[in-house]
């Protein structure tokens, strides 16, 4: 028998495995949309983002110190249902607090954190991080690496960034996430899509061509949309945010204002493979089904390691309309997505 034969298996199932990876994320604030652990569908996720904790030192806090029992509820309920949990750092105007720390705090403050609740997984988010921070953040990361745990990264999906992790070391590091949100402002006078799934790819793409292993970057995806009041559509001017929280509306009730008499003209873009929806009132951009299933096949025909969802509170339940089930029937096609009776 050849004796490369079993490290060549093992290594085929490790990039399967890294290649169909389905992440969510679960922030602390899902708890005031009444979004509970209880509520997670475990089985279409293979690993869930906490958010978030801030260094303090050599200790990491609760953000909102108020989520702690829903986070001990989470990391139960991931254990028992063998999802990986990871907890992320920093991000959402902590990423100040992550740059003060150095490596060795960090590095000491996951292992307490590791003894007291039992997680080994951690994401150092660096916020709106420019490309001189960027190698610091990196070199952080791979110090808590070296004390054992599992690391990821997760920056702003700009292709200004891509040259910074040119020659950086991601042996150590798990993966590199990306952040695809909120490009869509009230502060531009024109809509524009929320997500441009077509810059997502370029973007993705750029970080690859600079040195990354493409099985480790990873896009973050929003699973909720932007809303313009009095706007008609892609490239319209506008008169400020439209419907729901400052302009924003999960995904769960972007479908919902489908079913209601207010009736909306949707259309899917080709040139920015995104989503809109315009009635008399306002505008929406988001990503539906077909704007989140050409980036799943992207990643999937490209070697990336995974999709990653903002935030798992936002989807639909329905599995004809989930958008995790959309991503999870392109990168794990083995699981059963048909509704539970």
């Amino acid at each position: 028998m050849n004796k490369f034969l079993p490290f060549f298996v093992l290594l085929c199932v490790a990039t399967l495995f890294a290649q169909g990876r389905v992440v969510a994320y679960f922030p602390h604030w899902a708890q005031y949309a009444q979004f509970k652990p209880s509520d997670v569908r475990y089985h279409l996720v293979t690993e869930i983002r906490y958010g978030y904790l801030s260094p303090s030192g050599s200790e990491l806090l609760f953000t909102d110190e108020s989520d702690k029992e829903n986070f001990l509820n989470l990391v139960k309920r991931a254990k028992d249902a063998k999802v990986k949990l990871t907890v992320a750092i920093g991000g959402l105007g902590a990423e100040d607090a992550v740059r003060g720390v150095s490596a060795s705090d960090l590095a000491s403050a996951a292992k307490k954190f590791e003894q007291q609740y039992g997680v080994n997984s951690f994401e150092i988010d660096g916020g709106a991080i420019d490309a001189k921070d960027l190698p610091k953040l990196l070199s952080q990361a791979a110090g808590i690496a070296n004390a054992g745990f599992s690391v990821s990264v997760a920056i702003p999906g700009v292709e200004s960034l891509a040259s910074a992790v040119s020659g950086a070391d991601f042996s150590k590091i798990e993966n590199l996430s990306l952040w695809f949100t909120d490009e869509a402002s009230v502060s531009d006078s024109k809509v524009k899509p929320n997500s441009n799934t077509a810059e997502v790819l370029d973007i993705l793409s750029a970080f690859a061509k600079a040195g990354v292993p493409r099985n480790k970057l990873m896009p973050i995806v929003p699973f909720y949309g932007k809303t313009f009041y009095k706007a008609k559509g892609l490239g319209s001017s506008h008169e400020g945010a439209g419907s729901g929280n400052e302009g924003a509306l999960p995904y769960k009730d972007i479908m919902g204002k489908f079913n209601k008499k207010d009736a909306y003209s949707v259309t899917f873009d080709e040139s920015s493979k995104s989503e809109v929806a315009v009635n008399e009132e306002e505008t929406i951009v988001f990503n539906g089904i077909p704007s989140i299933k050409a980036v799943a096949e992207a990643v999937k025909e490209n070697g990336y390691g995974g999709v990653a969802a903002f935030d798992i509170s936002g989807d639909h339940r329905e599995p004809i309309v989930s958008l995790l089930v959309t991503i999870g029937q392109v990168l794990r096609p083995e699981i059963d997505y048909k509704k539970k009776k």
